[in-house]
């Protein structure tokens, strides 16, 4: 899958496109407010976007209108930092940060399973 991963955080990032290359997927992070809204509008394609919990929230919910709009065919996934937490980001799917790159994998997989 190409995936774009958004994040404010820059290490938490860089663990992900390691963990999730290492999976077989392509990923292109950004780490910006400035390049999240960016990338939202542009006319690349991409299989699923990670908005991470480090971005916040309300550039998150713009991203997510743009992509909606821009980009409809892509799955938006939000990771959360830890249970309990309420996003009030609109995703199509949610994982918890905490449980670490094979929950995120297995939501991919699942992701892709269902756009096949």
């Amino acid at each position: 899958m190409k995936i774009l991963s958004l994040s404010t955080d820059q290490e938490l990032n860089q663990l992900r496109k390691f963990a999730l290359n290492s999976a077989g997927h392509e990923v292109v992070p950004l780490n910006s407010e400035k390049e999240a809204l960016a990338a939202a509008q542009d006319d690349a394609a991409y299989d699923a976007i990670l908005l991470c919990h480090k971005l916040p929230s309300s550039i998150a919910r713009q991203v997510v209108r743009l992509l909606r709009h821009r980009k409809p065919q892509a799955k938006i996934i939000y990771i959360a930092h830890v249970y309990g937490e309420w996003p009030e980001v609109e995703a199509d799917r949610y994982v918890v940060g905490a449980d670490g790159p094979e929950a995120l994998t297995r939501v991919l997989e699942e992701v892709a399973a269902t756009a096949a």
